[in-house]
């Protein structure tokens, strides 16, 4: 659209809306000054995931984003150019140079998390949501918006159906995003929110919808390949498409990341399998995705429901963490997004996942991430969200069996990551114990300390929190391979 008076245009982006005829616009649009805001903030209050992009006529340009995150914005900016892409790698190639963002690598090495316009890179930034980027052909500045609001549990009435309302709920969120069945996979990983939106989604449209998962190893592997057959048995899954998680381990060394390619240090820990998931994927057809992402943080207890200590501090004693990463954690809130419509977290998962399934041509959805289905979760009573409760119930309304509702045993990669401890991490670590890194000469980890926990590791002692090492890899290898 442009505002033929001023000169302003803007341009937005965003996911189709069903019944909606003025998809798929190619000509600009000239309006008068009044229609011309009228419609940009129409724009800007668009239900599903969108960005604005508005430019005038002295050629600043400012970017807006959504509530949803689904396909996150990251800017760089150089030599008076500005440069965005939901894929991070396509952004920090316009870098000028690569410095290590201390503060937010920090983060990442100590899992101390949060929503923040910064990223490990010095100048490169995510556009966090409903927030506003200006460049003006110089400098990048950040309009972040009101803190959203949010609700608290109520009582229900007597003769409330919380699965009746759930199931329309469900219904309602699948009827806002356009896709078509026989291209689209449900992620049915067997856990709790997987379940729930998985069995959903391919009874609505049985014989229509894949099933898809990474499969585990050992005792959990074997529960977790038997509770998935009876979903995709009752939900009338059309097929089942999977990849062997232990077979790719974290930066196992036929990977991306370990071949020097680039590395989001966001991407979640498996990237390998998931890499090789959304490949099979791929050439099933698949277009669209509908995860269980979120679900978590939908039913989450208050912190005065179930008070807990943050995240954050149980790390501090993180063996390996440098002199400087430990000042830094004191003070690791500063600069952070006001509180978002999405759960923070739940917006940095989608993070996560989204770079391998955008490139490969796939539409996320996540019906745990709709604003809508969020204030149910926030409504619920207590006792519906203690437990996964609500998950819970829902899946033996299905007819599921209890092994299904509540497994036994737990289904986690912790063996997976053990055996990249065992097999891959040892030589990432002893070439940054030999050639050095960005992150030891940041005193963000501390060599000795690394390398003693390297030798525990190749004896065959491995704690809970090796896992940690992973990130250590995977920041160095961000770092490294942020130009190729």
């Amino acid at each position: 659209m442009a505002d033929r008076s001023t000169g302003a245009t803007f341009v937005t982006v965003r996911e189709l809306l069903p019944d909606r005829e003025d998809h798929g616009r190619r000509a600009v649009v000239e309006l008068p000054t009044d229609g011309y805001h009228r419609l940009l903030d129409e724009a800007r209050q668009w239900p599903l995931d969108f960005a604005t992009v508005e430019t005038t006529r002295t050629g600043q340009v400012s970017l807006t984003a959504g509530t949803h995150g689904t396909a996150p914005v990251y800017l760089a900016a150089n030599d008076g150019i500005l440069h965005g892409s939901w894929n991070m790698a396509d952004a920090a190639r316009h870098l000028p140079t690569v410095i290590l963002d201390v503060v937010e690598t920090t983060r990442l090495l100590a899992l101390w998390f949060r929503y923040t316009h910064r990223t490990s890179f010095t100048g490169l930034y995510r556009l966090t949501e409903r927030a506003t980027a200006t460049f003006d052909g110089g400098s990048l500045s950040f309009q972040m918006p009101e803190a959203a609001r949010h609700s608290t549990a109520r009582r229900l009435r007597p003769d409330s159906d919380v699965l009746a309302a759930y199931e329309e709920l469900l219904n309602g969120v699948l009827d806002r995003h356009v896709f078509d069945p026989d291209t689209t996979t449900a992620h049915l990983s067997g856990g709790m929110d997987s379940a729930v939106t998985g069995t959903h989604a391919s009874l609505r449209y049985p014989g229509r919808i894949l099933a898809s998962a990474m499969l585990l190893p050992g005792p959990g592997g074997v529960q977790q390949r038997r509770r998935r057959q009876e979903m995709i048995r009752r939900a009338q899954f059309r097929a089942d498409v999977t990849t062997d998680a232990d077979a790719l381990a974290p930066l196992h060394s036929t990977g991306r990341r370990a071949l020097g390619g680039f590395v989001n240090p966001y991407e979640e820990s498996y990237h390998e399998a998931t890499a090789a998931l959304v490949e099979a994927l791929t050439a099933h057809g698949v277009r669209t995705v509908i995860t269980g992402i979120g679900g978590d943080e939908m039913l989450a207890l208050t912190p005065t429901e179930a008070p807990h200590l943050p995240v954050g501090p149980a790390h501090l004693t993180t063996p390996w963490l440098g002199p400087v990463a430990r000042e830094v954690l004191h003070d690791a809130e500063a600069g952070t997004a006001p509180p978002t419509v999405v759960n923070e977290m739940t917006l940095l998962a989608l993070a996560s996942a989204a770079p391998l399934l955008l490139d490969a041509g796939i539409w996320p959805i996540h019906p745990f991430a709709d604003p809508a289905m969020i204030r149910f979760g926030e409504w619920l009573p207590r006792d519906w969200r203690s437990d996964k409760t609500l998950h819970r119930r829902r899946l033996t309304h299905l007819g599921l069996s209890d092994d299904v509702v509540r497994p036994r045993l737990p289904e986690n990669f912790t063996h997976v990551m053990h055996k990249a401890l065992r097999e891959h991490i040892p030589a990432h670590a002893d070439r940054i114990l030999k050639d050095g890194s960005p992150l030891i000469d940041a005193k963000l980890i501390d060599p000795d300390t690394f390398a003693e926990t390297v030798r525990r590791i190749r004896v065959g002692t491995i704690l809970e929190t090796d896992d940690r090492l992973a990130d250590v890899i995977a920041a160095d290898l961000a770092a490294r391979n942020a130009r190729s």
